[in-house]
């Protein structure tokens, strides 16, 4: 039997052929397969942030039930302190404001506004110009100097003559401007219509400025039951950086069967936004939520 020696050499040309074609070929569909790969994982991520939303939502609910029928206003911190629990692989964090201590954009009055654009870090000359400008903002002309506005460097082009409807009015003003919405939502509501506030239920940052035991429109121990709520809950997986918040004023209502209703929604919690994390003390899911809603939590995967 006669072998060409050229068929060797065939044959090795073909094998290095189907190499070049495969190593084509899985340079096309590469890119394919790991943007394929990519979208899932995204699509993943979305729906896991998604589910996280829904549930921080309905827990938003709970604890708004809890406030309302006084079973939580005894056991919840109410000034924006931070709480923290656990149930099966998540956390849930819980800030509540009593807006009875916040300071009331419509009633308050002039020393109060001040002490509250204080805690921003103004000085207090400039503190006591911006309060004047809000003043200025809400109330009505006066009859003799209609068509004449005198208007303040650190407001708005325009007053308007009006009460305040939402506290992001306030961006508006050029001396406020650059102040986070959640921070100004922290100090300040259009909700309340009350000229004095509870200093037991105020914020660090409005406690830091204001003195009870000098200042008449703080009511240092007042403790009762508040009617208008601001309630954030973040619910997280544990070991994943993925979030689902809720935030709303709520607001007690007879006309609604849950005992409440919706106001509006909070400026959105950054993730890993450290005050309502890092500094959250942890507590059984059963403290916040009740110990019904802390089971199902605790099964829930």
């Amino acid at each position: 039997m006669v072998i060409d020696p050229s068929s060797g050499n065939d044959e090795g040309f073909a094998l290095v052929a189907v190499l070049v074609f495969m190593l084509i070929v899985a340079a096309v569909v590469a890119p394919f397969a790991l943007n394929a790969r990519t979208r899932l994982m995204i699509a993943s991520n979305e729906i896991e942030h998604d589910r996280l939303s829904m549930v921080a939502d309905g827990l938003v609910n709970v604890v708004a039930s809890e406030l309302f029928d006084g079973s939580g206003a005894e056991r919840l911190p109410l000034n924006a302190e931070p709480a923290r629990c656990h149930a099966g692989h998540f956390s849930f964090d819980l800030r509540v404001q009593d807006h009875g201590g916040l300071i009331d954009l419509n009633a308050a009055s002039d020393p109060l506004l001040t002490r509250g654009v204080a805690s921003f870090g103004f000085d207090p000359k400039r503190a006591e110009e911006i309060a004047r400008a809000i003043i200025a903002f809400r109330s009505p002309p006066h009859a003799f100097t209609a068509g004449v506005q005198q208007q303040s460097s650190l407001g708005p082009r325009q007053n308007k003559f009006a009460v305040f409807e939402s506290v992001s009015e306030l961006q508006e003003f050029s001396a406020l401007a650059s102040i986070p919405l959640r921070d100004l939502y922290g100090v300040f509501t259009v909700d309340l219509k009350q000229g004095s506030i509870a200093l037991a239920k105020a914020p660090k940052r409005l406690r830091n400025v204001i003195d009870g035991s000098h200042d008449d429109e703080a009511g240092a121990q007042d403790k009762s039951g508040g009617t208008v709520y601001t309630i954030e809950i973040t619910a997280r997986r544990d070991g994943a950086g993925i979030a689902g918040q809720a935030g709303l004023i709520v607001e007690k209502s007879s006309l609604t069967a849950a005992g409440f209703r919706r106001v509006s929604r909070m400026p959105a919690v950054e993730t890993g936004d450290s005050g309502l994390t890092s500094l959250a003390p942890t507590a059984g899911c059963d403290a916040l939520f009740g110990s019904a809603v802390a089971q199902i939590l605790g099964r829930w995967s």
